[in-house]
């Protein structure tokens, strides 16, 4: 075969991408369709990434699991046990004191700041708390509040604001749980994100860790997946191609070639607007309102022996710091006075934090974060292992004031591509990414063979 050949073979249904959409996709039609999954990186799973040490694990991509759906009937069917974080809660950690934020007075009267300051944060959490409870009721008010803060930028909470300090926490719980600056996105994802996890301490218990790390679902998937997934595999193109597609890639430095009847598609953004040609307008401006996050990952396993003050939180807000937050991914197997020696912290700096840390070493990106982690915690002097470095370019998709609203779209399939991904849903996650890809996965099966009987 010479260097212009192409190898080429058929399949029923091509599925672009091995993160949890694409697996979901693949594993929701595997049973009855002839699959092809077709990865660029060289190990499935997407920004899911995990790594083990004894009897914990990091997640130095995607945190946590929360919610129902597919992706918890997922860990239910493969018998993954979770840990839950019922009775976690989140702390902040300012000018050196460390307050529980499940706690509101405690966090407006024993956080060490000025009078401004305290008036600041009191008009930031009114605004926050006057709009949860419209963030997930489904009435015609709650619809009406969640399409005005579509249209609003998120530093909306800052308008009239004069506290520096006020605008760096506000800061850093955008880029804790978006990888974004208040600034960039729409205020209805950054409200809801931050807004439940303040103002509905119930919805904590909802929060889970399966163990072994979030990987401990992608692995089982595409292990049930085994060779119908090709790893490093960079698509090219998908296109139409009278009644099927076709998908051009490289396998390895080699051109390949399927055709399929059917294709789904769970690449990024920017990806999929790339390698399908001749989008309708309509779809390329959907694409283009979708931007991403950004983080820098630092996961530290620890030697510690006996309780400790972190054991309580699953999280820690430090807007002060050279990181924004640290996640302890031991929290959920504190259940109980036998506490095993050891644990597992992330070290999290996203958005523009993100941004200049991207041109650092890894060692110094490393001692920067251990030392800042020492002033936090100093108990952990001499007990931290070596430091595991993330750089996630492309996490969390967000959008800016007034662009979701041509998201929608991208829910309808493109003659016989199929779309599939996290920005499809309400609000990004995990969860939401497993529930795109079952949704591709059935719309693709009842496509080809006619919807499935009730049994």
């Amino acid at each position: 075969m010479t260097s212009h050949e192409v190898h080429e073979e058929t399949a029923e249904v091509v599925v672009v991408g091995a993160g949890i959409a694409g697996l979901t996709a693949a594993t929701t039609l595997v049973s009855d369709t002839e699959v092809v999954v077709l990865e660029a990186s060289d190990r499935a799973g997407g920004r899911v990434d995990t790594v083990r040490q004894g009897d914990y694990w990091i997640n130095v991509g995607t945190q946590f699991t929360e919610g129902t759906g597919p992706l918890i009937d997922a860990l239910d069917r493969h018998g993954i046990e979770r840990g839950s974080l019922a009775g976690k809660s989140v702390a902040l950690y300012l000018n050196g004191g460390l307050v529980d934020t499940a706690n509101p007075l405690a966090l407006m009267f024993r956080t060490r700041m000025s009078f401004t300051d305290r008036i600041a944060m009191a008009v930031i959490g009114a605004r926050i708390f006057a709009v949860a409870p419209f963030l997930e009721s489904q009435s015609r008010l709650a619809r009406k509040v969640r399409a005005k803060l579509d249209t609003m930028p998120a530093a909306y909470l800052l308008k009239g604001i004069r506290s520096e300090l006020a605008a760096q926490i506000v800061g850093s719980w955008s880029a804790q749980w978006m990888g974004c600056e208040v600034r960039e996105t729409a205020a209805t994802q950054f409200v809801t994100s931050v807004g439940i996890a303040l103002t509905d301490p119930e919805k904590v218990p909802n929060f889970s860790l399966p163990v072994g790390g979030n990987q401990t679902l992608t692995d089982v998937l595409a292990a049930d997946l085994g060779d119908r997934i090709r790893l490093n595999s960079v698509v090219r193109s998908v296109r139409q191609d009278g009644e099927g597609v076709v998908v051009d890639y490289l396998d390895g430095d080699r051109p390949a070639r399927v055709r399929a009847r059917r294709a789904i598609v769970t690449a990024p953004a920017d990806i999929a607007q790339r390698i399908i040609p001749d989008l309708p307008q309509p779809y390329r401006n959907a694409f283009a309102d979708i931007a991403y996050g950004r983080y820098l990952v630092v996961g530290f396993f620890t030697d510690e022996v006996g309780p400790q003050r972190w054991d309580r939180y699953f999280g820690v807000s430090t807007p002060q710091l050279s990181f924004q937050a640290m996640f302890n991914h031991a929290a959920a197997m504190r259940t109980g006075d036998d506490r095993k020696p050891g644990g597992a912290l992330a070290c999290f700096a996203g958005g523009a934090h993100a941004d200049a840390l991207f041109a650092l070493s890894d060692e110094e990106v490393v001692s920067r974060f251990t030392n800042d982690l020492l002033s936090l915690f100093p108990e952990l002097d001499g007990k931290l292992g070596e430091g595991i470095v993330r750089r996630h370019h492309r996490v969390v998709p967000f959008w800016a004031a007034g662009r979701k609203a041509s998201l929608p779209a991208l829910r309808a399939p493109l003659g016989n591509i199929y779309l599939a991904g996290d920005y499809q849903l309400e609000l990004p996650s995990l969860a939401d990414a497993a529930e795109s890809g079952e949704q591709a996965g059935k719309a693709v099966r009842a496509s080809l063979h006619g919807p499935l009987e009730p049994k």
